[in-house]
């Protein structure tokens, strides 16, 4: 087999040992909301960040993210987020800090088999989250906006319910035209 062969194989390995862990993580995340004991033990002060009284995190994690600007999506930048019950706190290879606040979200739309969430702030620039990792997110979303109970009910979930075969149609990169 040729190099460039068996770089692709071990590239698509990876992807797909990436997606089940992350699979098996969203899960792992549903059931600690439904029984109200998240597990991740998280150091602010080693990550550089402020969090509000109360506020818990839920998973830290890469992801990629792009804004739609005047109805075009812009370049994609990798970030690693850190997820809360009230927030996706984002940090950019800039070393800048941007918070998106769950409270803040007029529109949601999540697609787990194409590994993207978009969250809609109603000001005209929605942001799109992607990676194998959404699937945290959209749990940590879905139980913040509309409540725990919605983990069980919410149609964008239902992936996660079947099981790991499900999400194997997903992308590894930023979505061209989401």
């Amino acid at each position: 087999m040729r190099t460039k062969q068996k770089a692709a194989l071990l590239v698509a390995q990876r992807l797909a040992r990436d997606r089940t862990e992350a699979h098996h993580d969203a899960r792992a995340l549903a059931i600690e909301l439904a029984r109200g004991m998240p597990s991740t033990r998280f150091d602010p002060m080693m990550a550089g960040v402020v969090l509000q009284p109360g506020e818990t995190v839920y998973r830290q994690l890469r992801v990629w993210i792009r804004v739609q600007e005047n109805g075009r999506w812009l370049e994609a930048s990798y970030a690693v987020a850190v997820v809360t019950d009230r927030r996706l706190l984002c940090r950019f290879a800039t070393g800048h800090l941007s918070s998106l606040w769950w409270s803040g979200i007029v529109g949601l739309n999540v697609d787990l088999v194409a590994e993207h969430i978009v969250l809609d702030f109603g000001d005209g620039q929605p942001v799109n989250i992607s990676g194998a990792q959404v699937a945290v997110v959209a749990v940590a979303a879905i139980a913040s906006i509309y409540g725990a109970q919605a983990m069980l009910t919410h149609h964008a979930l239902a992936p996660l319910r079947r099981g790991v075969s499900s999400l194997t149609h997903g992308s590894c990169c930023p979505p061209e035209h989401n």
